[in-house]
């Protein structure tokens, strides 16, 4: 009996505990976590929206080696969501729904698995003397009884921000800083003479953000056109003739090799760059990283007392459709000198 007795007792504390924590532990949970990065908004934010890049410094990605994700719709804009299934990370989806370019980013994060809920985040960036600072923060709603969890999920949300967060701040100022900082790939510089080249090109000024858009709704087409015409294209480029930090677009062709004395076609206009003297690198790694070899490029240039002549080429050798390991992937990077 003194043993029954014990035991109902531990029980009925057991319960009484877990009545008390439902009723008291808070329905909704705000975590918010901020940190300064040494790079401007336009580099930060490009880290952010994209989700492509954000996956590579997400601390939950770091979490779990085993998920799988996928991005739907263009990445980086409205609308666009990445989803992921993972043993240790359930499954869920992270929507965009709104974004104020450099300034803030709004999302929906729904987990499917092991359990349902939704939440939202949301990103503030400030940019002051060259100094980006990104508030990161979650709000959500718990019903009782499961608000319990808040009282064991805001220390851990919390650590999670602040590391990716940091992996945040390397990420983008490798990029800034070029070779030799953390994250940051070190490239040769060699000079060349670049034979005068005719591309067909479609040419605009756009949002540094929406380059990968502005490829994807136009090499393709270009190729096809070109190829139509029978005029053997070559690697796809993108030539960029002017680089507007202050506004944050830039005047740019997504354009492709093709024959001397081509003639314009439906969809895109001739674009012909002079013989030059130039420098240049064989950049192997992603996308996310490239500017480490424009950094080295223009510090190779100003070394030796010449003058960065636009426009600047990038050559994409090697085809993400067909090579999926990110590290091969070969960009040459072409300044021209004088």
């Amino acid at each position: 009996m003194k043993v029954l007795k014990t035991l109902a007792w531990i029980i009925g504390l057991i319960l009484f505990i877990a009545i008390v924590l439902i009723l008291f532990a808070p329905t909704v949970m705000h975590v918010e976590r901020s940190v300064e990065i040494n790079a401007p908004a336009s580099v930060v934010w490009n880290d952010i929206v994209r989700f492509e890049k954000f996956n590579e410094w997400s601390a939950w990605r770091q979490m779990d080696s085993t998920a799988q994700y996928t991005i739907s719709g263009d990445d980086g804009t409205v609308g666009a969501t990445d989803s992921w299934s993972g043993k240790r990370i359930g499954e869920g989806r992270l929507q965009h729904l709104s974004l104020e370019p450099y300034k803030a980013v709004t999302q929906k994060l729904t987990f499917t698995s092991p359990f349902k809920s939704e939440s939202d985040v949301y990103f503030q960036l400030s940019e002051a003397a060259g100094k980006t600072k990104v508030i990161w923060g979650f709000d959500t709603h718990y019903d009782r009884p499961q608000n319990v969890m808040s009282l064991f999920m805001k220390g851990a949300l919390e650590k999670d921000f602040d590391q990716g967060l940091q992996h945040l701040k390397s990420m983008a100022e490798a990029e800034v800083k070029g070779p030799g900082t953390p994250n940051g790939i070190d490239v040769t510089v060699k000079e060349m003479n670049f034979p005068a080249t005719t591309y067909a090109a479609v040419r605009k000024t756009i949002p540094m953000s929406r380059i990968s858009d502005y490829y994807r709704q136009n090499l393709e087409t270009i190729y096809n056109a070109t190829t139509a015409a029978n005029l053997q294209p070559g690697v796809p480029c993108g030539i960029f003739f002017t680089w507007d930090k202050k506004l944050h677009q830039t005047d740019m062709a997504a354009a492709i090799p093709v024959p001397e004395g081509s003639k314009p076609g439906n969809g895109y206009e001739i674009i012909t760059l002079p013989a030059a003297q130039a420098a240049y690198a064989d950049y192997y790694g992603p996308y996310s990283k490239i500017a480490n070899a424009h950094v080295a490029i223009q510090k190779f240039i100003t070394d030796k007392g010449r003058k960065i002549v636009p426009p600047t080429i990038e050559v994409y050798v090697t085809d993400p459709g067909k090579e999926k390991d990110s590290s091969k992937w070969l960009t040459k990077v072409i300044y021209f000198m004088q």
